[in-house]
């Protein structure tokens, strides 16, 4: 820094800076004694500043660029003389109060380039060419009517001490080159009043400590082009009112212990085996493969009961004419020997009774069948949906997620003794629209329809002071017809 006793050589030997090279300091008094003024660009010419009669313009630095983001600010009118006016410090401070027409605004500009700056348009530039810092004690509001560009080249770290709500009107768009984490501490809800669509082109991995409920009201598909696995340590239950499972290769069921219960059954194969050396089949008829005339079939080990040709050989005794063939035997005999014929007697009615083996469980007659499919917990379970869930949920979202029903006027005034409730805009513009709510129920005063006031009105003394009349000893009064 020089003063006005350092002369030209002074100040290039100590300080090795400073002012234009003048030849020192004059004696005559007529110029600057320490040699700063006049600036080299007022060489020879008028020392009224260069800025103020249009020869130059001073802007703010607005260093910096982004692709596809256009400042659009016009190029500043220079100023007429004389209605700039400018001061402009020695290491060039500047500022300007300019009222040419056309081109009219106010510069505050650091020596940086750093400053703010009203232009004519009414736009306003801040320039900051290092750290830029705002606090504010209070409340802070930002209006922007039109689009906004909000552009960091480094790391952005925005805290929150209450609750951050973003209200978007139009589409809400977020694209990450990287990669997105969250971490919630409380619940997430999230409601979706339209299509949901993910496309993912890597893997998908979900992990929740708690239960897992989907609820769809149309339809549910699932498409896997590769290998599926569903494993539950627990029991799996799979309800509908229709099943079909199919395999292209090969189905396979394995269990310790199996059941299928069903009014009506099939199982149809070319080959195969059913059965184990401790199973018992119940049944009305078995029938081998078809083999001319009659069916044949091989069977392994003791078999229990009567086959067609052992059952009717059994009874063909006892038929009508078998009794003649005895006798005619008989008679053949008895003349050979000498005696008498003797007389056929009469077939035996009814079937020769049969009893089988005792069973190690209760035979599948009809009414245990319907008994295990009715209460048995291997029976069949109904899948039951509210039919009113949809109406429920538009409900719901209706009423601020306050209601899933249409509420009458007593359950209304319950929820609106909640402050947080009377504050809902959403809640009460819907009640307002359906005409549940009157359109001045925020107001705390009731209207002057002449019960809550005096029609003629009643005396009092004014607030406003008339003439010279102190304020403790007020003497007009007046009354309030209206």
């Amino acid at each position: 820094m020089t003063n006005t006793v350092d002369d030209i050589a002074g100040r290039k030997k100590y300080l090795n800076e400073g002012a234009e090279d003048t030849q020192g300091v004059p004696r005559e008094g007529m110029n600057d004694p320490t040699g700063e003024y006049p600036k080299r660009d007022y060489f020879f010419g008028s020392s009224v500043n260069k800025a103020a009669v249009g020869a130059k313009v001073n802007n703010l630095a607005l260093g910096g660029s982004e692709l596809g983001i256009d400042l659009d600010l016009p190029p500043q009118k220079p100023s007429e003389y004389p209605f700039n006016q400018v001061q402009e410090t020695q290491s060039g401070h500047v500022i300007e109060i300019d009222d040419t027409p056309g081109g009219e605004r106010v510069l505050i500009k650091h020596r940086t380039g750093a400053g703010m700056e009203l232009r004519a348009d009414g736009s306003v530039l801040i320039s900051s060419k290092n750290q830029s810092v705002t606090v504010t004690g209070g409340d802070a509001t930002v209006i922007v009517e039109g689009e906004g560009n909000l552009i960091y080249k480094g790391d952005v770290n925005l805290r929150v001490a209450g609750d951050f709500n973003v209200d978007v009107d139009g589409n809400y768009n977020l694209e990450i080159a990287g990669d997105k984490i969250e971490n919630i501490k409380g619940r997430h809800n999230k409601k979706v009043f339209r299509d949901v669509n993910v496309d993912i082109h890597g893997s998908r991995v979900s992990k929740t400590i708690g239960a897992i409920s989907e609820t769809t009201l149309t339809r549910y598909d699932v498409l896997v082009n590769g290998r599926a696995n569903y494993r539950s340590t627990g029991t799996t239950e799979i309800t509908g009112s229709n099943l079909i499972t199919t395999a292209v290769n090969e189905w396979t069921a394995a269990a310790s212990t199996a059941n299928i219960t069903a009014r009506h059954i099939s199982m149809i194969g070319h080959k195969g085996t059913i059965g184990g050396p401790l199973i018992d089949y119940y049944g009305k008829t078995y029938g081998g493969l078809p083999g001319g005339v009659t069916n044949i079939a091989t069977f392994y080990g003791a078999l229990v009961g009567r086959a067609t040709e052992a059952l009717h050989s059994d009874y063909s005794m006892y038929s009508e004419m078998s009794g003649y063939a005895v006798g005619a035997v008989q008679a053949a005999s008895a003349v050979s020997l000498g005696g008498t014929a003797p007389v056929p007697k009469p077939p035996k009615p009814g079937i020769m009774p049969y009893t089988p083996l005792p069973q190690t469980a209760p035979l599948p007659a009809p009414p245990i069948v319907e008994l295990m499919l009715a209460t048995s917990s291997y029976g069949v379970r109904n899948v039951e949906i509210d039919p009113l869930l949809r109406e429920k949920m538009e409900k719901n979202d209706e009423y601020a997620e306050l209601f899933n029903f249409d509420p009458d006027i007593h359950e209304i005034r319950s929820k609106l003794r909640s402050p947080a409730n009377l504050n809902n805009s959403k809640f009460t513009s819907y009640l307002v629209s359906e005409n549940l709510l009157n359109k001045d129920f925020a107001k705390t005063l009731p209207s002057n329809i002449g019960r809550s006031a005096n029609k003629t009105g009643t005396i009092r003394f004014g607030v406003e002071l008339l003439g010279n009349n102190p304020i403790d000893n007020r003497s007009k009064r007046f009354k309030v017809t209206k």
